[in-house]
């Protein structure tokens, strides 16, 4: 925590190299704690994913038979074919990234923070539309939203009606405000409201100490997915996808994060989308997968027990899809930065 206030300090001096002495040590520092983290997040990981195998196999109002589930999953390890796929993925997120950092660099030499971390204002808005699409998705909603609605049932999904409502107030207040105000990252908007720099400083450290917390959990997850399926340890695939994205992040600047970002949403998008379709296929169509969860009392829509001692209630589903979508698009720099990035607020909206 000391060294992340060194690097915000250090970020903010007028003299080139204190900021980049800062940025480095910044980037640097959060991965070493971020892989500190994730020791501790595995520890915990270890203990929930106990609890849910018992809860899986000892609850009593699931119903489980059906031929897809009582038959079991077989023992599915990666073929040279899946490690070729997988290092390929890996290689051209790497080279996007730094041949993007690369490109920019030449092409806009001295260009300095408003084209590293907002690509100039003029990015191609298919691009960042992307990059938000999938920027939001990590491991944690595609492994973790499965698994919630195998166990506890499909109501978590009217959290829509609550992204929704919260994507009206993003568009027509948060985004005006925001992106006419010329700003490089939203802990200036601190400055700028209540006129003090230590309030800009706290709000940069308060989304560092966040975000590492974050990262912990979200490079886990597929790791411990990979370890399933190959000989790689979950500390290896840490390293090797903590490594990959905190190279490319730091050259390439937020143009490499985005154009990466296009590939990886993709895959993303398609292999989900392919699972989905094998799986209704392997079951029988979409009618089986359908009576299987009825008759497994997963399909759960309109709960309106207001208990606030409910799991899931459609109340609770509406208020947490609304500040959901706040912190992913909202008041997430990330996500503000790529808005930004299009170079108008027509355009952002």
């Amino acid at each position: 925590v000391t060294c992340e206030w060194v690097g915000v300090w250090c970020c903010s001096s007028p003299l080139r190299l204190t900021r980049d002495f800062g940025l480095y040590s910044g980037v640097l520092t959060a991965f070493i704690i971020t892989m500190s983290n994730v020791e501790l997040v595995t520890d915990a990981a270890e203990d929930v994913l106990t609890t849910t195998t018992h809860t899986m196999t000892t609850e009593p109002d699931l119903n489980t038979e059906g031929p897809f589930i009582t038959s079991g999953f077989p023992d599915v390890t990666f073929s040279i074919v899946d490690y070729l796929v997988f290092v390929l993925m890996v290689a051209i997120s790497f080279i996007i990234g730094v041949y993007t950092g690369w490109k920019s660099q030449r092409e806009n030499s001295g260009g300095g923070a408003g084209n590293y971390l907002l690509g100039g204002r003029s990015m191609n808005p298919a691009a960042v539309s992307l990059s938000l699409l999938g920027g939001s998705v990590s491991a944690i909603a595609i492994l973790g939203n499965a698994s919630e609605v195998y166990i506890f049932g499909t109501q978590i999904c009217m959290n829509v009606v609550g992204l929704a409502l919260g994507g009206l107030l993003l568009y027509h207040v948060i985004l005006p405000v925001l992106c006419k105000m010329n700003i490089v990252s939203l802990s200036q908007y601190l400055e700028v409201r209540f006129r003090s720099v230590l309030l800009r400083r706290l709000g940069s450290l308060c989304l560092i100490l966040s975000m590492l917390l974050v990262m912990a959990v979200v490079l886990y997850a597929p790791s411990l997915a990979l370890a399933t399926v190959t000989k790689l340890s979950s500390w290896a695939s840490v390293v090797i996808m903590g490594g990959v994205c905190t190279i490319y992040t730091a050259v390439g600047g937020v143009r490499g994060v985005i154009y990466t970002d296009v590939l990886q949403t993709i895959t993303m998008y398609v292999g989900v989308l392919v699972v989905l379709i094998y799986g209704c296929l392997d079951v029988g169509g979409i009618s089986n997968v359908w009576e299987l969860a009825s008759n497994g009392s997963r399909i759960q829509f309109f709960e309106l027990d207001p208990s606030p001692f409910l799991r899931h209630s459609m109340y609770s589903t509406i208020v947490q899809g609304f500040y959901l979508i706040l912190y992913f698009y909202g008041i997430n720099q990330s996500a503000y930065q790529r808005y930004c990035a299009v170079g108008s607020l027509k355009m952002a909206k």
